[in-house]
C-alpha cells in the first residue's frame, strides 16, 4: 500500500535530484555556478517545506502529563459550643464607695508671691472624697 508519506518522500528526493543535476544548457554559461546555488537553495527550501507538510500529516501523539495528586484539606475539629448555665445569685449586702465632691468659695487674703503683690480675691476650692456604705443588692440571674 502506498501511503502519503512515501509519495511525499519520493517527490522531495526527485525535486532535490532535479535541482542538483547540471543541465546541458548551462555548459558554457559563466553564471552556471550562480544558477547551481540557486537550485540548491530551492531544493533546500523544498526539503524544509516537505518536512513541515510530512509532520503535519502525522497523528499528534497523546499528551502525557503526570497524574494530579489530590491532597484533601486537613481535618480541623471545632471546639464544642460553650454552654452558659444561668445561676441565681441571692440577695445580699455589699459595701460600696459613695463619691462626694464638695465645692466651696473662699476669700483669699492679699499676699506677696515671688516678689509681686497679689490682691485679695474669691477662689473656688474643690474637695473630693467619699465614704463607704452598706447597700442591699437584690437577687438576680447571672
Amino acid at each position: 500500500m502506498i501511503t502519503v508519506r512515501k509519495v511525499l518522500a519520493a517527490a522531495l528526493v526527485g525535486s532535490l535530484v532535479l535541482t542538483l543535476l547540471p543541465s546541458a544548457a548551462l555548459a558554457g554559461d559563466p553564471h552556471a555556478v550562480r544558477h547551481r546555488w540557486e537550485g540548491v537553495a530551492i531544493g533546500a527550501g523544498t526539503v524544509v517545506l516537505g518536512g513541515l507538510l510530512l509532520h503535519a500529516l502525522q497523528r499528534p501523539y497523546p499528551a502525557v502529563a503526570a497524574p494530579q495528586v489530590y491532597t484533601p484539606p486537613s481535618v480541623v475539629y471545632a471546639p464544642p459550643p460553650v454552654v452558659e448555665y444561668r445561676t441565681w445569685v441571692p440577695g445580699h449586702y455589699q459595701d460600696r464607695w459613695v463619691p462626694v465632691t464638695e465645692r466651696q468659695r473662699v476669700w483669699v487674703e492679699g499676699h506677696s508671691e515671688n516678689g509681686w503683690w497679689v490682691p485679695g480675691h474669691w477662689e473656688e476650692r474643690v474637695r473630693s472624697g467619699g465614704y463607704w456604705t452598706r447597700v442591699w443588692v437584690e437577687g438576680h440571674w447571672r
